[in-house]
């Protein structure tokens, strides 16, 4: 029996997808995990942009005649500018402040070659950082590796998927919320015990380490005050809000991960896709403002991400289909500001099928974050860093 079956058994695949395989050993204690988290260091917060995120409304290139005769509905004409003949769309007006105080970064024309248009290909490769996106291990546990130092890599908020956490290495936990983990974990059964079935030896394992992941969450949010930061109410807010919990009260772990869902947008997009750049953008204000009030924005580091970006030409439903190269943001108190990589062209003999070309591999962020901001090696040996940190 794998985990997977397990979880399913066990009624809590909602909520955990794997759990840090260092606690089956019997020597590590809740008590020294948890003084290993003390200490914070550079962490990333994932933020994932479900569905596809139109890249062309979201780093707009205000100034060029093609971007509005191929989106003549669909063209935001109220950019906020930010350098040369490009602007962001306007609803992320929250975020802007940090464009000027430098701890904004843009990556242009983000993609890989012969890129699937299928939603869940493209985040397989996407989140395992492969080309053809068929193997189990994610791109962060590539990355971390066996840290056995480190007892816990991370917690993807929201989702029952770890995504680029995924693999037997790579000691993360899933969860639709943190009370609700609490209170599942809660009844499983306390008691260790020792058999010689290896298939009821994997389930006790997994059980314990369970247990352990659950105790370490209840000693560093037990007592928690109350944050002063007001989040945004929305789905994705309430989940900053219980990522920027854990972090301010010393869950200094190396990543998070939450997503914002609904870029999906083949029909009637203006309107739904500024709603999600205003979900996005009093999101994540609010997180950058609760981090620098308690002194940690240097510590962090923001990346969004997407599955692809749309098709350069709106569709008949005053929307965009599934397209390749878009755009990836990035905030932090430690980055270098500013755009980076290529504006990809939009004449007619540059695109890719009606795509955007992509400019810069998406590997090449990844290099960035395991290189210069976690001072790991880099296994992309093929793809350079983007200077950003």
């Amino acid at each position: 029996m794998n985990r997977r079956e397990f979880f399913q058994y066990a009624s809590l695949t909602p909520l955990i997808s794997s759990v840090p395989s260092v606690f089956a050993d019997d020597s590590v204690k809740t008590s020294k995990i948890s003084q290993k988290l003390q200490r914070p260091d550079r962490i990333v917060l994932m933020v994932e942009l479900k569905g596809g995120n139109d890249g062309l409304n979201t780093l707009v290139p205000f100034e060029d005649e093609l971007y509005y005769n191929l989106r003549p509905n669909l063209a935001i004409k109220n950019s906020m500018h930010l350098k040369g003949d490009m602007g962001i769309n306007p609803y992320l007006k929250s975020l802007l402040p940090l464009w000027k105080d430098g701890d904004m970064a843009w990556v242009q024309g983000v993609g890989y070659p012969n890129a699937s248009r299928s939603h869940f290909h493209s985040s397989d490769i996407w989140e395992s950082g492969h080309p053809d996106g068929k193997v189990a291990e994610g791109w962060i546990t590539k990355v971390l590796g066996d840290q056995k130092q480190q007892p816990l890599n991370g917690i993807v908020l929201g989702d029952n998927s770890l995504g680029p956490m995924a693999g037997e290495q790579g000691r993360s936990v899933a969860m639709l919320n943190s009370d609700e983990f609490l209170r599942q974990t809660k009844y499983l059964n306390k008691e260790e015990f020792e058999t010689g079935n290896d298939a009821l030896g994997h389930m006790l394992s997994v059980q314990k380490q369970v247990n352990l992941a659950a105790d370490l969450i209840q000693e560093k949010l037990k007592g928690a005050k109350p944050s002063p930061i007001r989040f945004p109410t929305s789905t994705f807010g309430r989940r900053l809000q219980q990522i920027d919990k854990m972090i301010t009260n010393g869950m200094h772990l190396p990543v998070y991960k939450v997503t914002l869902d609904g870029f999906d947008t083949h029909a009637n997009q203006r309107d739904k896709h500024n709603n999600l750049m205003n979900h996005l953008s009093q999101g994540l204000a609010a997180f950058t403002k609760s981090m620098k009030h308690h002194k940690l924005w240097d510590n962090v580091l923001v990346m969004t991400y997407s599955e692809f970006g749309r098709r350069v030409q709106e569709n008949g439903s005053a929307g965009t289909d599934h397209g390749s190269g878009s755009v990836n943001l990035i905030l932090g108190g430690s980055i270098r500001g500013g755009l980076y990589g290529k504006t990809p062209s939009l004449r007619p003999e540059h695109l890719v099928n009606g795509d955007l070309a992509h400019t810069t591999d998406f590997r090449e962020i990844y290099a960035t974050v395991a290189q210069r901001w976690w001072r790991k090696p880099n296994p992309w040996k093929q793809y350079k860093p983007v200077l950003f940190v």
